[in-house]
């Protein structure tokens, strides 16, 4: 009799073990997904924190053309070339290019 409780009782520890691990193999791959959507949302709060930098540096920029005639100044010769009457613009070409222009 008592080699018959003893299969009884590693029947149900047998059993136990089993629906642990079947409710761990459900939760895994939960867990593994959840991990994942923490780490895009990491990202995603990374690229939002750059487009607000760009957002603010847009707005900066944005309200010095407003008020500051030395910023507009700056902008129109910088980025649009453009030169006041009178004045002489000399522009320098490395050596490397005009030696050897650019393959077509």
């Amino acid at each position: 009799m008592n080699l018959w409780v003893t299969i009884y009782r590693i029947g149900w520890i047998a059993l136990g073990v089993l629906v642990i691990i079947a409710v761990i193999s459900m939760f895994v791959p939960q867990v593994r997904h959840f991990q994942e959507l923490r780490r895009k949302e990491a990202a995603l709060q990374e690229e939002i924190r750059l487009e607000e930098d760009i957002l603010k540096h847009l707005k900066e920029q944005q309200e010095l053309l407003r008020t500051d005639p030395r910023f507009v100044e700056k902008v129109a010769r910088e980025d649009f070339g453009y030169v006041k009457p009178g004045e002489t613009v000399f522009k320098f070409v490395d050596e490397e290019e005009t030696t050897n222009p650019p393959a077509q």
